[in-house]
């Protein structure tokens, strides 16, 4: 499976797309000098909170729903690793995220 750039200039390609099939499409190292990655941050849990005095939907997806703690490290872990495997060895990774308690 061939998965096209989303966006496409010289010496520039974006993609949007599931990350681990994504990254099994580029070979070992010096494949890429950057990447920035916005991964799930796994908030959404299906249930509705109040705000402004209307009832709104949590869930943003089911890409956003946790599978507990462990399953989503464990999912955080094997792309960052993935990623590993392709940067140039000065490359550089840019993971955007949250932290909620």
């Amino acid at each position: 499976m061939i998965i096209k750039p989303y966006y496409k200039k010289p010496r520039f390609e974006l993609y949007q797309a599931d990350s681990l099939k994504l990254l099994k499409e580029f070979p070992d190292n010096n494949s890429v000098d950057m990447v920035f990655a916005d991964p799930p941050y796994f908030l959404s849990s299906g249930t509705f909170t109040c705000q402004n005095g209307r009832m709104i939907s949590v869930k943003k997806g089911d890409w956003d729903l946790g599978n507990g703690l462990e399953k989503n490290f464990k999912f955080h872990l094997e792309w960052i690793k993935a990623v590993r495997r392709i940067l140039k060895p000065n490359g550089t990774i840019w993971i955007s995220g949250t932290y909620y308690l």
